[in-house]
């Protein structure tokens, strides 16, 4: 059977000039029994004076429930008990509120989302992470060689590789060339001996989540999908089947590490890419075989 609890903010006030106060506390008054629920982080009550102790404050919201039981003399009134407490305790609260709960699991719930909208410091927004390694730095140097690499502020209809490619909420490419299709390449680095196994298929499987949602955003008939990777001897056979498992989903596989896909993958891009600053610098149209024969719509 449902019941209903009340329950109030507990707040901490600084000098009566400055008229500053902090939420630090959930108080649920549920009968003759006081839930007293602490803030998880205090520290937020240093913005009000330095010479506040986070964990002095912390015990004294815990003690106010004994406190409620030396004075309320059995009342069951919330509002009286609370305006006992506000002259006889060190916080102020907020007016009486009230919400339902049928089992002890809903009640938890409900003190639990009081306390996030209520009480607790409002989250950090989230970072976007920004993934850099070797292996796509040493992928940039080499576009960058062949003069293929976008510069700053060209965007894909430059026809050249552009770095970090939005796809969706969180989700970026690490590379993508529009040339008819769209060549969207993913770098997994795997080198360094301290790598985990965990993040070597941890990494994989984003890579893996990145390129089937540039086929979403693309079309799958329109999207090109690379995913080049560099793993010591011992790295490769534990990436192995998260490999295979990309690839069996139409991902094109580049073992930076052997020469022969590293020339293949660097020459194959080349050629679909428009190269900036092209050597002819005859005025007027610009066409030459030189151009047309890299730029090669697939």
């Amino acid at each position: 059977m449902a019941r209903w609890y009340s329950f109030a903010v507990a707040r901490v006030a600084a000098h009566p000039a400055r008229d500053e106060r902090l939420n630090v506390g959930l108080v649920v008054l549920d009968g003759e029994r006081l839930d007293i629920r602490p803030a998880r982080n205090l520290d937020k009550i240093r913005a009000l004076s330095a010479a506040l102790e986070s964990g002095a404050v912390r015990q004294s919201l815990l003690n106010l429930e004994s406190l409620d039981n030396t004075i309320s003399s059995g009342s069951s009134d919330a509002a009286e008990r609370l305006d006992v407490l506000r002259t006889m305790s060190a916080f102020e609260f907020t007016d009486l509120g009230r919400f339902e709960a049928h089992s002890a699991s809903a009640y938890e719930s409900a003190v639990a989302s009081l306390l996030l909208r209520l009480v607790e410091p409002e989250p950090a927004p989230m970072k976007k992470a920004v993934r850099r390694s070797r292996l796509l730095s040493s992928l940039k140097a080499a576009f960058k060689t062949e003069r293929v690499m976008a510069k700053r502020g060209e965007d894909l209809s430059a026809h050249r590789v552009v770095a970090g490619w939005p796809l969706a909420e969180g989700l970026s490419a690490d590379l993508v060339l529009k040339n008819g299709s769209m060549h969207v390449i993913e770098t997994v680095d795997a080198q360094s001996d301290d790598v985990s196994l965990r993040k070597i298929i941890s990494d994989i499987a984003v890579s893996a989540l990145v390129l089937e949602q540039a086929r979403m955003t693309f079309g799958a008939d329109e999207t090109n999908a690379r995913l080049v990777y560099s793993a010591s001897p011992a790295h490769e056979d534990i990436a192995k089947p998260s490999l295979r498992a990309a690839e069996h989903q139409g991902t094109e596989l580049i073992n930076w590490a052997s020469h022969d896909d590293r020339r293949r993958f660097i020459t194959d891009i080349t050629k679909l890419a428009v190269p900036a600053d092209p050597p002819s610098k005859s005025k007027g149209l610009n066409i030459n075989a030189s151009t047309q024969g890299r730029f090669s719509l697939n």
